[in-house]
């Protein structure tokens, strides 16, 4: 007789993965979203005015707004239909007038609405069809999208030379365009989640996502008692009451909007000027500007570190040791630029340009944790709410550095100091009030949330 532990005995990624492949759609939407991030914190070759700078972000928010109300839509290919439609016509636009701002910036308005949109959709979803065992590579999935795209943007702005007879935005609205297509094309690999359907009363459509969602594609007791769970799940769920479910999800909503901030204090434009600063000057000179090239490799490397890290080894230590290394890195990076006379020094920007690459991998590390944790950690009433929430305030703290920032090196000082205190604070914040979820189900794991002191850190 198939039992559960006939799916644990068998390759556990082989088994579960139609989950992930179920999300790459979602991951090529990611990557486009990836180049205008980057172009928010300052990796562009031309950057036309504020505007056009802060206008992504601005886009998440609107999507993230919307991303609940669409949740409502009965099938999940039209869910994520709309966000790739709004991406391929960003995408030409970019193309087509890659000359005219006004253009540009309705193109990143749009790519920002699709990202939000995808967003919310991505990491609710996401943590529904997965399992405990594969839900942290699943929802690691949307910070290496973004590291993929990040890292194509720093790589063409390094390489770029002042006489190519191109538009940099037509390049990457054909970047995004390509990824566009290759999504759309994913779109039949996408399952709808099993708890949205059992939420909308539909069992045996619910049923049959289980069962594809689970290798080999046919019913077995195994999936049987998969399904049961689930029930029992949306059971618990649906019976507290509104109220009683709000002030449930505070807590984790508290610790959350810290939580995911950190990101804002590691992928940030002050970020970006202090490394090409340190970069001209240290190797200023050289054919090739490798240092933002490899800036932007150890990034994704460090996203797919902590990838690996948090699927095999978990969540907590690994992402807090991350975290504290950057605080530690980037409170360096601010003694060292507190002192004018080392802003030319060569040896002196040379370390900072390391402490900053180094940051970087830790600060790639942390991120996968961010979005599981978002995943995990609210009730099924209000979670598409606060996830969209969550995701909002993130990005408007990114727009407020981008507006309120202006280079020389006592500016850099402060916010490299202010960034590796405030983090710094988070750590110690974060090792007694976040859970270890790691093979927890979603049940388990939202009421691991419930309570507000965790001391284990494994």
């Amino acid at each position: 007789m198939t039992t559960i532990n006939s799916i644990e005995n068998r390759g556990r990624f082989s088994t579960d993965l139609p989950q992930s492949n179920a999300l790459l759609s979602e991951v090529f939407l990611f990557i486009t979203g990836g180049f205008h991030l980057a172009v928010s914190v300052g990796w562009s070759v031309i950057a036309f005015n504020l505007h056009f700078q802060i206008c992504w972000f601005i886009g998440i928010a609107i999507g993230c707004v919307l991303a609940p109300l669409i949740a409502l839509w009965k099938y999940k290919r039209l869910i994520i239909f709309s966000p790739i439609l709004m991406v391929n016509v960003s995408a030409i636009v970019s193309i087509t007038a890659s000359s005219n701002t006004t253009a540009l910036i309705a193109a990143r308005y749009l790519n920002g609405i699709a990202i939000g949109l995808i967003t919310v959709s991505f990491i609710a979803d996401g943590s529904e069809i997965a399992s405990e065992y594969h839900r942290s590579f699943c929802l690691a999935l949307e910070q290496l999208g973004l590291a993929i795209g990040a890292f194509i943007q720093i790589i063409y702005t390094a390489a770029w030379r002042e006489d190519t007879d191109f538009n940099p935005y037509c390049l990457q609205g054909i970047f995004c365009i390509v990824f566009g297509i290759i999504a759309t094309a994913l779109t039949f690999t996408s399952i709808d989640s099993p708890v949205l359907q059992l939420r909308r009363g539909d069992e045996p459509e619910a049923l049959n996502c289980v069962i594809r969602l689970y290798r080999p594609t046919i019913m077995n007791n195994s999936k049987q008692a998969i399904f049961n769970k689930l029930k029992e799940y949306v059971a618990m769920n649906e019976s507290m009451p509104p109220g009683m479910c709000f002030l449930w999800s505070l807590s984790p909503l508290i610790r959350l909007l810290v939580y995911r901030t950190m990101l804002s204090f590691i992928v940030a434009l002050p970020i970006t000027k202090a490394l090409n600063w340190s970069a001209d000057i240290s190797v200023g000179g050289l054919n090739v500007n490798w240092p933002p090239i490899l800036y932007g490799f150890l990034t994704l490397l460090g996203v797919v570190v902590g990838t690996v890290t948090n699927y095999a080894i978990g969540r907590k230590a690994v992402s807090l040791i991350s975290l504290l290394c950057v605080a530690g890195l980037t409170i360096g990076v601010g003694v060292i630029f507190h002192d004018s006379t080392w802003l030319i020094g060569s040896t002196q920007m040379a370390i900072a340009c390391t402490l900053l690459m180094i940051a970087q991998i830790f600060g790639g590390i942390f991120a996968p944790s961010t979005t599981i944790y978002l995943g995990e950690a609210f009730p099924l009433q209000w979670k598409r709410y606060f996830i969209a929430f969550t995701v909002i305030v993130q990005y408007m703290v990114d727009l407020i550095i981008v507006c309120k920032f202006t280079f020389d090196g006592y500016n850099e000082y402060i916010f490299c100091i202010s960034a590796g205190v405030i983090i710094f604070a988070g750590v110690v914040f974060f090792s007694i009030t976040m859970p270890e979820t790691r093979k927890a189900t979603l049940r388990e794991a939202q009421e691991k949330f419930s309570y507000a002191l965790h001391l284990e850190f494994y």
